[in-house]
């Protein structure tokens, strides 16, 4: 018996197609800067925990950055979007929404340069509240 192997056109069409598939799904999603991606993480965070409280003082903080001019019109359309669903009860979507925000994002020119440099953000965790030590 003869094995039958892809024609080379055929393995090169394939990740074209799923590129192609990707592309037009709007995988892509929103780039957000540097500096608003702790609000990407903080909306994740809120609709993930269900929490009210967290989507509010999310939505003030993107209102805030927003009328600085430090947040652009797609940033604060797609922050928008995570907050109504959240707002409207519907936090499953709202977390997807997020996820997928948050997943969509590419490194900056800043992030690669401090890879390349072997920078990377650190910030030291808090520490242990008293009482807390010893419990199982």
């Amino acid at each position: 018996m003869q094995r039958r192997f892809p024609r080379p056109r055929a393995i090169l069409a394939s990740p074209l197609v799923a590129c192609a598939i990707l592309a037009a799904s709007g995988c892509g999603g929103t780039q957000v800067s540097g500096e608003n991606r702790d609000l990407v993480v903080s909306l994740a965070t809120a609709t993930s925990t269900r929490e009210p409280k967290w989507l509010d003082k999310s939505a003030a903080l993107v209102e805030e950055r927003r009328a600085s001019g430090k947040c652009s019109d797609a940033e604060y359309a797609a922050f928008q979007e995570i907050i109504a669903k959240g707002r409207s009860g519907d936090w499953d979507a709202a977390r997807d929404a997020a996820y997928a925000l948050r997943d969509a994002q590419q490194p900056t020119a800043d992030d690669l340069k401090h890879l390349e440099e072997g920078k990377l953000e650190h910030r030291p965790k808090p520490p242990p509240k008293p009482g807390r030590a010893g419990r199982a």
